[in-house]
């Protein structure tokens, strides 16, 4: 992908498919993390390479990175949580903990995810490396489609997201006791 955010799309579909299936945190990071080889490599070198972690073992030891960037990624979440207001809390405060399965769960989705994907894109990608040296996926997706796909994921994913709060809020709404009945549900859900 030309820039990390694109992976994220997918990976919040995914999210919102499964929410206590893996830490978003970690997910994130994980992708940022394999990324800063291209950027260094760029930055160093003026190509964008993807040697190392972009072959299979270089996504599980960056995995293994990210997991133990959980107590950051557990750090953000409070901090997160700390800035929102009462009702902004109620619609975007998140549990600040992330457990060992949650941490492994996004690392590895991060980086397997990010690692067949950029495979598909890129032609020095090895994603298969050592079992197979060179990369079998490159061009099975024309790079549009790809693009185009990764950015309707994170569309639907943030569907998702907005449908479920409104059910949550009117849910909520409906759990506590109001004189004005159904038209108070609704000017909740504006607000």
């Amino acid at each position: 992908m030309p820039v990390t955010p694109f992976h994220f799309g997918p990976g919040a579909l995914i999210k919102a498919l499964m929410p206590g299936g893996f830490s978003w945190t970690v997910f994130a990071l994980a992708n940022v993390l394999i990324d800063l080889e291209p950027i260094g490599l760029f930055v160093f070198t003026g190509d964008p390479a993807h040697p190392w972690l972009h072959t299979l073992p270089g996504a599980l030891l960056v995995a293994t990175a990210a997991v133990a960037g959980r107590p950051l990624c557990e750090a953000w979440l409070r901090f997160w949580n700390r800035r929102l207001s009462a009702p902004q809390a109620r619609w975007l405060g998140v549990v600040p903990g992330i457990t060992a399965v949650q941490a492994w769960a996004g690392a590895l989705l991060g980086t397997l995810s990010h690692l067949a994907l950029d495979a598909l894109m890129h032609p020095d990608v090895r994603p298969l490396w050592p079992f197979v040296p060179d990369n079998p996926w490159r061009g099975a997706v024309a790079l549009d489609v790809l693009h185009w796909s990764c950015i309707a994921a994170g569309v639907v994913a943030l569907v998702f997201g907005v449908v479920k709060s409104v059910r949550e809020r009117s849910d909520d709404a409906l759990a506590s006791p109001c004189p004005w009945g159904w038209p108070h549900i609704l000017l909740m859900s504006h607000s």
